[in-house]
């Protein structure tokens, strides 16, 4: 695959020591092994070739592969989600927690400050937090296929529209500039995302969000970005 192209892939990740899985796309697959998620979104999932939207190791493979083909590989934790760091590995006073309504149960995840830790004790009103990724240190096993590739620009947007879970009622696209059309505000996060990768990936220089539900009549119209 060459860098730029958008591509929509289907995989299963796993942890090499235990087979357990960790992500997948497969709605089947997750029922089958009782890891379903109702809030989760399955089917396949969208790749821009060269981007951070994968783990590297997962990049590399897709860079050598074709649409249709399918293979399996191992991604070691250099090229994964890195080694354990000792210094993630902090104590918190457990009014840290009350403060953010979180109750510090061993074994647990919760997310603090804007970061994913997990409980590893609570003692003394002190509580020990891992603040490693789950992955982080182990060796993985990924099973990917890439099903499609994602053909003009509108059909790409939408993708990244999607991919961000931004709804849209229409997509305009005129020499360089853009405009998406929602039918309700859209999340700043996701508006600034979206505008990064348009900019770079579909090579826009112009994107205009125009959101029907932003705000009085009066003042409805284009958000620049």
């Amino acid at each position: 695959m060459k860098q730029g192209e958008f591509i929509e892939i289907e995989y299963v990740g796993r942890v090499k020591l235990t087979n357990e899985i960790f992500d997948l796309t497969s709605e089947e697959l997750a029922k089958k092994e009782n890891i379903y998620n109702p809030k989760h979104t399955y089917g396949p999932a969208l790749v821009i070739v060269g981007s951070n939207m994968v783990i590297r190791g997962v990049m590399k493979e897709i860079e050598k592969m074709e649409v249709g083909e399918e293979r399996q590989f191992e991604v070691s934790p250099g090229e994964g989600f890195g080694m354990r760091n000792p210094k993630m590995i902090r104590v918190l006073p457990i009014s840290k927690f009350i403060e953010n309504k979180i109750n510090p149960v061993p074994g647990g995840y919760f997310e603090i400050d804007g970061m994913q830790a997990k409980v590893q004790s609570v003692s003394g009103g002190r509580v020990r937090v891992d603040f490693n990724n789950p992955l982080a240190g182990k060796d993985l096993v990924y099973r990917l296929k890439i099903v499609r590739r994602v053909e003009g620009n509108k059909n790409k947007v939408g993708k990244l529209l999607s991919y961000y879970r931004i709804g849209y009622s229409e997509v305009r696209i005129k020499e360089r500039s853009l405009v998406i059309v929602s039918e309700k505000p859209v999340n700043p996060v996701a508006k600034r995302m979206v505008t990064e990768m348009a900019t770079k990936w579909i090579k826009v220089k112009k994107i205009e969000f125009k959101e029907k539900g932003a705000g009085t009549k009066k003042n409805q119209g284009l958000n620049k970005v």
